[in-house]
């Protein structure tokens, strides 16, 4: 059964995602990822179902064969309701919010989840999350982007970015995210008042790093927040228009 199936199988009215099924490894080597975006809350009781379908897609990396890289950003808007989210930021809400213009949305609300810029959806039906992806998927124009390097240097990352071909992301921004590979949390008010959360690839620094108007190349410096520690981070790097949010390409690595 594929990871189609066991999201139809294992969701219905917000129930977690039971078990995803994982593709051959080799059979994602040469496929471009498709990016999915979660807008989630400690503070919302409607996000751990959500936030369990994205670590479930994130553990096995890949959907039907395609790699699939997660990002969980917190919004602040839940923090007034009895719980600060450790990891929540205006800087996501504001992200939400270039969206929801996009998609001419009247409210914003979590868990929505927005694939490769195109698409949004409530990230906690398992069959909305299922179409959105595939539906990316199936998308042309992807390009490849390459981390050649990546190392630390106190709170500073250092890395070197490549994009060969451009196709029609010319002119798309390149941007560069520093995510905690996973973080848990024990809730002590709010809606999930006495629950554990695990969340992962939670979104630490999101940072425009160049814009794509011919091949590119360059060094990249990224410094993560005070307070916050890169003993287990990834690095995540996308290419994305600014006009219509449709994310082009991305890579991901541990650092």
């Amino acid at each position: 059964m594929n990871i189609r199936s066991l999201l139809l199988v294992g969701i219905a009215a917000g129930a977690q995602l039971a078990a995803v099924a994982q593709s051959a490894p080799d059979s994602t080597a040469s496929k471009p990822a498709v990016v999915a975006e979660l807008f989630t809350s400690e503070g919302c009781s409607s996000c751990p179902p959500a936030d369990a379908i994205l670590a479930e897609i994130d553990q096995h990396k890949t959907f039907n064969g395609v790699p699939v890289i997660v990002l969980s950003e917190h919004v602040d808007y839940w923090d007034h309701d009895g719980w600060r989210d450790p990891f929540s930021s205006e800087i996501w809400t504001q992200r939400q919010n270039f969206y929801n213009l996009h998609f001419r949305l009247d409210n914003i609300y979590t868990p929505q989840m927005v694939v490769d810029g195109t698409q949004q959806v409530n990230g906690s039906i398992g069959p909305q999350v299922a179409h959105a992806i595939e539906t990316a998927a199936a998308a042309q124009g992807k390009i490849a982007i390459a981390v050649t390097q990546a190392s630390w240097d106190g709170d500073v990352l250092h890395a070197t970015i490549s994009v060969a071909d451009l196709g029609s992301a010319k002119g798309a921004n390149l941007y560069a995210v520093l995510a905690d590979d996973e973080d848990t949390s024990s809730v002590e008010r709010g809606e999930n008042a006495g629950h554990t959360l695990k969340n992962v690839s939670v979104v630490r620094v999101l940072q425009k790093v160049g814009s794509l108007h011919g091949p590119y190349s360059g060094d990249v410096q990224v410094k993560l927040p005070h307070g916050v520690s890169h003993t287990k981070m990834r690095l995540i790097v996308f290419a994305q228009k600014g006009e219509n949010g449709q994310i082009f390409g991305a890579t991901q690595r541990e650092v």
